[in-house]
């Protein structure tokens, strides 16, 4: 009845081998009453390893080099590699980064992203100059001529330290290390390395050149220090790299502004306002409508939980025009709950949503830190989480919501059914231990005095001082600055 089957999709990385090599794959389902069912086995042939050629030489552009770095008389000057200026977790992440440091006077910035959006009037209007790029070519010689000409812009504008913002943003990581720039590269994706490639390139049936596939891993090897949002997420990509520099800032949000706007706005207006009724218990799922947010999965589960409480409502908030967003609509019809689920378009006014919220569901597979759990926490809204990566950091089970294991559909019905059958003045409790938390833990301010600090170690030294530390012991960094040097160490195999 279905175009999509249980509403999880997972993609998962065969490494080759030195010869060709059969591989079976199998999917195990469990049903609602807790029986296992198996599918028949797929044998599949992965190809063998082919070696990775070096990339192709630069076009020329005048010898760049940065072998004497110039001397900060005043404020160091970072700039900033995006993958959007649109409304999104990692988007607004950097938004307040940028903003909270502007204001402070830490450095002159200078944004590149290659797709704009509504975030850049409210850094043009904080002084952040913007210059709108391209995205990185797939094409090996394509690839070396943009990262020569982004190691020009940097030396043309005197750069003295590389932000990169999200995993995809390698190529401006990877032309500030060609002339010796020292980056701090921001990586908020939980995902296996082979898995992202897949996922950034457009699926297996859109192969880039897998010398401009490599880069990415030898420029997290050659990265100054790379910054995770999660424990979790650092962890398991200190697994896949031993060799790799890390550290964990947490990030933040504006707390202030969150308790001016409830001070401002009643609960009971607000959710008078969008059409609910005091009676209503609002559970609000806010995110991009896509597969591994699993808007599907939940949609399912909450149809079999609202059979018992009527007063229950579902809300999600992300949706645009795809195949997925589609099916979900399709499913919310078949299921004959179209009365007790409302699904909205992208909204950039998030915090109303969550204002008339009771709780707020996530049942993503794949999510290091999501900003909306951090925001629901500070409006006193408990969370009902898949446990994955970084959200059992900030969410507590019992204290302030509840988790259940991601990609499995019969524990996110019984967490549904947890959160219906919590009283009142149980969920009173655990809004305030909510607000308690992220009192303590969720300040914007403090993220952005961590980056403050390491844009001036990074800027103040030409070694790029070894006292850095990073996750508890001193960081081996890269003294070597010329282009000759740089190259020798980064164009043999990592």
């Amino acid at each position: 009845m279905f175009d999509v089957g249980a509403g999880f999709s997972e993609t998962i990385a065969l490494p080759a081998g030195k010869a060709d090599r059969k591989v079976s794959i199998s999917v195990r389902a469990v049903a609602a009453d807790g029986t296992a069912w198996r599918s028949n086995r797929v044998v599949v042939t992965v190809a063998a390893q082919v070696p990775v050629p070096a990339l192709p030489s630069a076009a020329s552009f005048g010898g760049l080099s940065r072998s004497v770095p110039r001397l900060t008389i005043d404020r160091p000057r970072v700039c900033v590699f995006a993958h959007s200026l649109n409304i999104g977790g990692g988007e607004l992440y950097l938004q307040e980064l940028l903003l909270r440091m502007a204001a402070d006077d830490v450095a002159d910035f200078l944004v590149i992203c290659p797709r704009d959006g509504v975030l850049r009037a409210e850094l043009e209007s904080a002084g952040i100059e913007v210059h709108l790029g391209s995205e990185a070519p797939s094409d090996a010689r394509r690839y070396v001529d943009r990262r020569a000409e982004l190691s020009a812009l940097l030396l043309a504008w005197k750069c003295d330290v590389v932000i990169a913002n999200t995993l995809g943003e390698f190529i401006g990581a990877d032309a500030a290390i060609q002339i010796g720039i020292p980056v701090a590269w921001v990586i908020h994706e939980s995902f296996q390395l082979d898995v992202f490639n897949t996922h950034l390139w457009g699926g297996h049936l859109n192969k880039p050149d897998q010398n401009v596939v490599a880069r990415l891993r030898t420029t997290l090897l050659n990265t100054n220090v790379n910054i995770f949002v999660a424990e979790a997420t650092e962890n398991m990509f200190r697994d896949m790299l031993p060799q790799l520099r890390t550290r964990c800032i947490r990030y933040g949000i504006d707390l202030p502004v969150i308790e001016s706007y409830e001070a401002e706005h009643s609960k009971s207006t607000i959710r008078e306002g969008l059409g609910f009724e005091e009676s209503d218990f609002i559970l609000l799922c806010m995110g991009i409508v896509q597969e591994r947010k699993s808007q599907f999965a939940l949609v399912h589960e909450f149809a079999a939980a609202v059979e018992n409480y009527p007063n229950a409502k579902l809300v999600i908030v992300g949706n645009h025009p795809s195949p997925y967003g589609d099916s979900v609509i399709r499913a919310v019809n078949d299921l004959g709950i179209s009365s007790s689920v409302r699904i909205v378009d992208i909204d950039s006014n998030t915090y109303r949503w969550f204002r008339a919220a009771d709780v707020l569901v996530s049942a993503s597979d794949v999510e290091s830190l999501p900003r909306s759990i951090l925001e629901a926490m500070t409006f006193g809204v408990p969370v009902l989480a898949a446990d994955v990566f970084g959200v059992s950091e900030v969410v507590t089970d019992g204290e302030t919501g509840w988790l259940f294991e991601s990609r499995n559909a019969q524990d996110l019905r019984s967490g549904l059914m947890r959160v219906l059958k919590t009283t009142a003045s149980e969920m009173a409790i655990m809004s305030q231990t909510c607000r308690q938390v992220s009192a303590k833990n969720f300040d914007g301010q403090n993220y952005a005095d961590e980056f403050s600090k390491l844009i001036s170690d990074l800027s103040s030294n030409a070694k790029v001082i070894e006292s850095i530390k990073i996750s508890g012991r001193p960081a081996r960094l890269r003294k070597s600055s010329t282009l000759h040097e740089m190259n020798i160490a980064l164009e043999s195999p990592a």
